[in-house]
């Protein structure tokens, strides 16, 4: 059954709220305009910039009449309902909606400690849910160290110059946003259910952690990958922007498809896998069809059981697909069945070409 709530309700309730969730650093405003063919929450249409609110959005209700049905699984940063909006908003009773509580970095302590309350807003230290928020207020350094703290969203602004070094792993419930600054991960894991984005000015050293990512991968800054593992999790995901990983894994067990923005180069220093299983394969897909996403291993790779579309393999020899399908557009890559491969010797041995050997026993 959904839950209904009356428009005078919330107002009330947006009025506390907005004493302290507006006016966010890097956070996208979204206004419901109802044109959809349906009054769903997650029907893009129904939206100004006809996209859904995401994790960290401001959303906001003014001018129309018409009814919401509120179906999406968010944080966000701010929930508005003006004077203007003569409708109702509907939540159904499966979906969860969290409104993000803002804390602001000060560094205003005696040391850098997140764990120190006098170095946030309102000298209260972030607790699980909160928007953790490091802005131009301080460029003083941060050492997180708060273990049983899951932020709902953390953003390092384009105004903060300082570094956040972890002193033990983090989750963040929602998005990890990098604008400015140094994240060091400080070989501790980091876990994120929402998106990754390092705009350009933002820096994050992964050193040797895992990074186990459900949202999108957004680079447009600085990623030092370290010996880092990053560990793709979330169904139907894009990798935007160029990045070189150190370890990249996909794996799933029920048909998906992992995109890769059209024009973009992934470059892996060490192990590449990407895998789907019996049945279910891993589709591997250009944001825009007939236009090659570009790749390039430089050590182990472990592809098979995909579905592979317009990919462009810049390594200088062929990349060996397993059990998978080849849908055209490929270049510098070999799909075949289980086999052995290697370089031919002699002057050929750095050549693009490789044998197929079949029956290969070992003496």
């Amino acid at each position: 059954m959904q839950s209904y709530i009356n428009k005078k309700i919330v107002l009330l309730t947006c009025v506390a709220l907005i004493l302290f969730l507006c006016g966010l650093a890097g956070a996208a405003t979204v206004t419901w305009t109802g044109g959809g063919s349906d009054n769903d929450v997650s029907t893009a249409a129904n939206w100004s910039g006809n996209e859904a609110p995401q994790d960290g959005d401001n959303v906001v209700f003014n001018s129309t009449a018409i009814d919401c049905i509120w179906d999406l699984n968010v944080t966000l940063a701010s929930f508005t309902i003006l004077s203007g909006y003569t409708g109702n908003v509907a939540i159904e009773s499966s979906t969860t909606l969290i409104i993000a509580k803002v804390k602001t970095w000060t560094g205003l302590g005696s040391d850098n400690k997140a764990s120190t309350s006098e170095n946030w807003s309102g000298n209260q230290v972030p607790q699980s849910g909160d928007k953790v928020v490091f802005d131009d207020t301080s460029a003083k350094n941060a050492s997180w160290d708060l273990p049983d703290i899951t932020p709902g969203l953390l953003t390092v602004s384009s105004g903060y110059s300082g570094e956040i070094a972890l002193s033990n792993p983090v989750s963040i419930a929602g998005n990890l946003t990098v604008s400015g600054g140094i994240f060091d991960l400080n070989n501790k894991d980091l876990n994120v259910d929402g998106n990754i984005l390092i705009a350009s000015g933002g820096i994050i050293n992964a050193t040797s952690s895992t990074i186990t990512l459900k949202g999108d991968w957004r680079n447009f800054g600085i990623f030092i990958p370290g010996t880092s593992i990053v560990v793709l999790e979330g169904a139907n995901r894009i990798i935007y922007g160029d990045t070189t990983f150190y370890n990249l894994v996909k794996t799933v067990t029920s048909a998906d498809t992992l995109y890769f923005e059209a024009g973009s180069t992934q470059t892996i220093i060490n192990n590449l896998t990407l895998q789907g299983s019996v049945d279910n394969l891993l589709s591997l897909r250009s944001t825009v069809d007939d236009s090659y996403w570009y790749i390039g291993t430089q050590g182990p790779r472990n592809i098979l059981y995909v579905n592979m579309k317009d990919s462009y393999n810049l390594g200088s020899t062929v990349t060996i697909i397993l059990d998978s399908i080849d849908v055209g557009n490929n270049i510098n890559m070999y799909f075949g069945e289980d086999c052995v491969c290697i370089p031919l010797p002699g002057i050929l041995s750095n050549s693009i070409f490789q044998m197929k050997i079949e029956g290969l026993n070992e003496t």
